[in-house]
C-alpha cells in the first residue's frame, strides 16, 4: 500500500509539472542528428526533446528535458521498461511517449488489440504515459483504442497527437478543442506543421513561407492560452527526404544547422535560456595570443572540457592536459608546434608559435 501511495504521489507531482506553460515548447530530432543536437537546441531554445527513441544517450546536452519514446512493439520489452523506470527513479525522465503512428503500415503498424495486450506492461512505468500518437487524433484507430482504455480502466495520462491536416489556424485550434472534449485528457502535440500533400519537386508547395510564419504566430499564441495543451513540438522536415517538398516551407533549421526565418521565430518564442552555451564548433575555436610565451586562451568554447595535446613537428607528444579556457605553455622552448584540441566526438589541430 505504501508503494502505491508513493507512486501516486510521484505521478501527481509529474502531472502537476506539466502544467507549467513555460515548459511547453519542444523539438523532435532523431539519432541521425545526434552530433548536432547541442547546436540545434542552443539555436531553437526548446524546453524538451524526443528522438523517437527510448534511450538516454551518453553526453546528452544539459538544460533540456529528454522524453523517451517506446516507438513500436520491438521496444515494448521488460528490459526497456526496467531501464526507463531506473531513469525515472533517478530523476532523469519525467514522461514517456508511446507507439508512433500505429495506424500506418510505414510506421509502428500495430492493431488496437496488439497495443492493448502490451498495456499492462506499459502501465508499470513509474511516470506519466501517453496514448499512442496516431496519424490523426480522431481517426477510428484512436477512438477504438480510447474506448478500450475506458472499458478496461487502463491508464493513459495524456494524449499525444500529430496534426498535419489542419493548415488554417482556426481549424487547427478547433481540432484541439474537439480532441480534448472527446478524450477529456491533457494533450501533447508531438508533431505538427503546415503540409501540402500534393507538393513535389515539380509542383511547388502552395503554402508560402510567409503564410507558414503567420500560421505559427497565430497557433503558438493560442496553444499557450489553452491549459489542457501541455506540450508541443514543431516537426522539422529532413531536406534529404523525398517528401521534403510537402513540408519545405515549414522548415525551421537547415541540414547545416542554420535557422530559417520560421526557425528564428520559433526560437524566440518561449525560449529556454538555461541551455549550456557551446555555440562555437570545435573546428571554429581560436587560440590566442599566437605567438605566445607562457599562456594561451581558447576562445568561446564555453565551459566544456577539452583534451589538449601539443606535438613537435616530428610528431612527438610534449604536453597533454585537460583544459577549459586556457593552457600554460611556459615549459615549451621557442619554436613551432602543433596543438590538437578534442572533445568526445571531434578534434581540430592548430599551429602554435612559442616565443621567448
Amino acid at each position: 500500500m505504501l508503494k502505491i501511495k508513493i507512486i501516486f504521489l510521484f505521478l501527481t507531482i509529474n502531472l502537476s509539472a506539466q502544467d507549467n506553460a513555460e515548459l511547453k515548447k519542444g523539438v523532435v530530432f532523431n539519432l541521425l542528428y545526434e552530433n548536432s543536437w547541442q547546436e540545434r537546441f542552443e539555436k531553437l531554445k526548446p524546453h524538451w526533446h524526443y528522438s523517437w527513441n527510448w534511450e538516454l544517450r551518453e553526453n546528452y546536452p544539459d538544460g533540456i528535458e529528454f522524453v523517451p519514446m517506446i516507438w513500436g512493439r520491438g521496444s515494448a520489452t521488460q528490459s526497456k521498461i526496467d531501464y526507463l523506470n531506473n531513469l525515472a527513479n533517478t530523476g532523469k525522465i519525467g514522461n514517456v511517449l508511446l507507439f508512433n503512428e500505429p495506424d500506418l503500415e510505414g510506421q509502428s503498424n500495430m492493431s488496437v488489440n496488439e497495443v492493448i495486450d502490451l498495456w499492462p506492461l506499459i502501465e508499470t512505468l513509474d511516470v506519466p504515459i501517453s496514448s499512442p500518437a496516431t496519424s490523426a487524433p480522431l481517426n477510428n484507430w484512436m477512438k477504438d483504442f480510447m474506448e478500450e482504455v475506458s472499458n478496461q480502466n487502463l491508464r493513459v495520462d495524456f494524449i499525444a497527437i500529430h496534426i498535419y491536416h489542419k493548415n488554417d489556424p482556426v481549424e487547427f485550434i478547433e481540432l484541439l478543442k474537439e480532441v480534448f472534449q472527446t478524450y477529456g485528457k491533457p494533450i501533447w502535440i508531438t508533431e505538427f506543421a503546415v503540409r501540402d500533400t500534393n507538393a513535389t519537386e515539380n509542383n511547388p508547395n502552395i503554402y508560402s513561407e510567409s503564410y507558414v510564419l503567420s500560421f505559427m504566430q497565430n497557433v503558438l499564441d493560442e496553444i499557450h492560452d489553452l491549459d489542457y495543451v501541455k506540450r508541443y513540438s514543431w516537426f522539422d522536415p529532413n531536406a534529404n527526404n523525398e517528401k521534403y517538398p510537402m513540408l519545405q516551407t515549414a522548415d525551421i533549421i537547415s541540414e547545416n544547422n542554420q535557422l530559417t526565418t520560421l526557425g528564428e521565430y520559433y526560437a524566440s518564442y518561449n525560449p529556454n535560456n538555461n541551455l549550456s552555451n557551446h555555440k562555437t564548433k570545435i573546428d571554429e575555436t581560436k587560440i590566442y595570443p599566437n605567438p605566445s610565451n607562457n599562456l594561451i586562451y581558447i576562445d568561446a568554447y564555453g565551459s566544456r572540457s577539452l583534451k589538449a595535446s601539443i606535438f613537435d613537428l616530428n610528431g612527438r607528444i610534449l604536453m597533454k592536459k585537460i583544459i577549459k579556457t586556457q593552457m600554460d605553455i611556459s615549459e615549451l622552448k621557442r619554436g613551432i608546434y602543433l596543438i590538437e584540441l578534442s572533445d568526445e566526438i571531434n578534434k581540430t589541430t592548430h599551429k602554435l608559435i612559442v616565443k621567448k
